[in-house]
């Protein structure tokens, strides 16, 4: 290979990479990234400002379009599932309660325990374990 055959595609391959690197996968489930399996990862709510709603709106879907189901406040703990985007589906026990949720897959959307569950924006998410 000649020298400028190489300088174009070490460019090449250079552009690619931080086209990779922009943005996350469109669906990919957390437990890919880290863990190993669904919903492994435990993630922490933070950032909420003191003073305004004090909460993190859980919503249906990955979006603010999506109906709120539910609040969460400062410093629970969930379990990430899958990300899409800047939004990751959680699974949470409800309030007071010391059960475990066990997903059987990544996909939320098909949960049907008794654990709550839905979409939060990754701004208010820190992943504490996994």
């Amino acid at each position: 290979m000649n020298r400028t055959m190489v300088v174009c595609l070490g460019g090449a391959l250079a552009l690619l990479a931080v086209a990779a690197a922009a943005e996350p996968p469109a669906s990919t489930p957390v437990g890919d990234i880290g863990a190993g399996g669904p919903c492994e990862s435990i993630g922490e709510v933070v950032g909420l400002k003191a003073g305004r709603d004090g909460f993190l709106t859980v919503r249906e879907g990955p979006g603010t379009g999506y109906a709120e189901v539910d609040r969460l406040s400062s410093e629970r703990r969930v379990r990430l599932c899958r990300s899409e985007g800047r939004w990751v589906s959680v699974m949470y026990p409800p309030p007071g309660s010391r059960m475990l949720c066990e997903p059987e897959s990544a996909d939320i959307r098909r949960y049907r325990g008794p654990c709550n569950f839905g979409w939060v924006h990754w701004n208010w998410i820190r992943i504490v374990a996994g």
